[in-house]
């Protein structure tokens, strides 16, 4: 008799409960980061982490591992195979490559684009019900090019947006007014970058507009300078960059966030990549960053913002260039074809 049998006497068959999977594909520094924010937050017992480099994902699962008695002990896994991500709820895609120093942002595009188009369809072969979360960049043209690589529909094809460039902004307005940030609400959309838009018309403390009381506010006539608190968000990853040569916990912790509120269907909203396609007069097949609430069926509302005439035009001004950047990638013979309902209307 085995020590085990000496100390226990079994009485039913173990049953583990393993919970809704979430498997992180890229083991890289975003990667990792999402990962110990989601188990640090209890998002799931069941993490798959995935990458090419075999030795290298296995010794960051066998870290975690070592880790997990103090996570309520969740079942850590990975390796470099797709079949270990069978039957997960949500895949988050943090894969990609940088830039390389010169090298236009189309460029760099297309080589991200490469790699989704080879990738999304290997994930939706193992877990085609799957939600996907695309946090690799530039985010918003690649969410959309996983959802024409997926076949999924829109709802079920969710990038990172400016989740984190949100939270950046309340930071620094917090900062500014001297109060929690937790209690601005603000937002920041239009795209994952360069063009990214603050609404300063929405902008509010306790339902109090700031634009109400300082009219000027977001303008370069703002004698108080809050644009800066805008500027300061879209050069924040190229000033960590600078310092540590990568960002990684900010987004991850991000990630963390819309997981469980997909994971949990909290039904929170995010201002995510979702397709804009009949909304604000857009009328392509454009990702871009707008509020939308998130729960277990992806995303299943888009707030209907109230924008003043400025941000409006900078909106679909925005919406256009995202728009030429899509059509300059070249999505080869991956893109999803089928006779399905979503093929048929395009």
């Amino acid at each position: 008799m085995s020590l085990t049998n000496k100390i226990l006497i079994n009485t039913q068959p173990h049953l583990e409960y393993l919970g809704e999977k979430i498997s992180i594909i890229g083991a890289g520094m975003v990667g990792m980061a999402s990962a110990v924010s989601i188990l640090n937050r209890r998002v799931t017992k069941n993490l798959v982490l995935v990458d090419a480099f075999g030795d290298k994902v296995k010794g960051e699962v066998l870290d975690l591992q070592h880790g997990a008695l103090f996570l309520k002990h969740p079942i850590i896994s990975g390796g470099n195979d797709y079949e270990a991500t069978k039957g997960s709820k949500l895949y988050i895609i943090t894969a990609g490559v940088r830039q390389i120093p010169g090298e236009s942002r189309l460029n760099l595009t297309q080589r991200n684009a490469d790699i989704m188009v080879k990738l999304v369809p290997e994930l939706m072969k193992h877990s085609p019900d799957a939600l996907i979360l695309m946090v690799g960049n530039p985010c918003d043209v690649m969410t959309y090019v996983a959802w024409k690589a997926s076949g999924l529909p829109t709802h079920k094809v969710i990038g990172a947006g400016t989740t984190l460039d949100s939270a950046r902004f309340k930071v620094n307005l917090a900062k500014k007014l001297n109060i929690n940030p937790e209690d601005i609400h603000a937002w920041i959309i239009g795209e994952h970058g360069d063009h990214s838009i603050a609404l300063w018309s929405s902008i509010n403390l306790s339902g109090m507009r700031l634009q109400h009381i300082n009219q000027q506010i977001g303008t370069v006539e703002d004698s108080e300078d809050w644009i800066q608190c805008h500027k300061e968000v879209v050069g924040a990853a190229q000033a960590i960059q600078e310092l540590k040569g990568y960002t990684n916990w900010g987004i991850g912790m991000s990630v963390a966030v819309m997981a469980k509120a997909i994971i949990s269907n909290e039904l929170n909203v995010f201002p995510v990549s979702v397709n804009a396609k009949g909304k604000y007069g857009i009328q392509d097949d454009v990702y871009i960053p707008l509020p939308a609430v998130l729960g277990c069926n992806g995303i299943t509302d888009i707030v209907d913002l109230h924008l003043s005439e400025k941000e409006l035009t900078a909106l679909q001004n925005t919406a256009k260039v995202m728009k030429e950047v899509q059509d300059g990638v070249n999505l080869g013979s991956q893109a999803h074809k089928c006779n399905c309902t979503r093929c048929k209307k395009h």
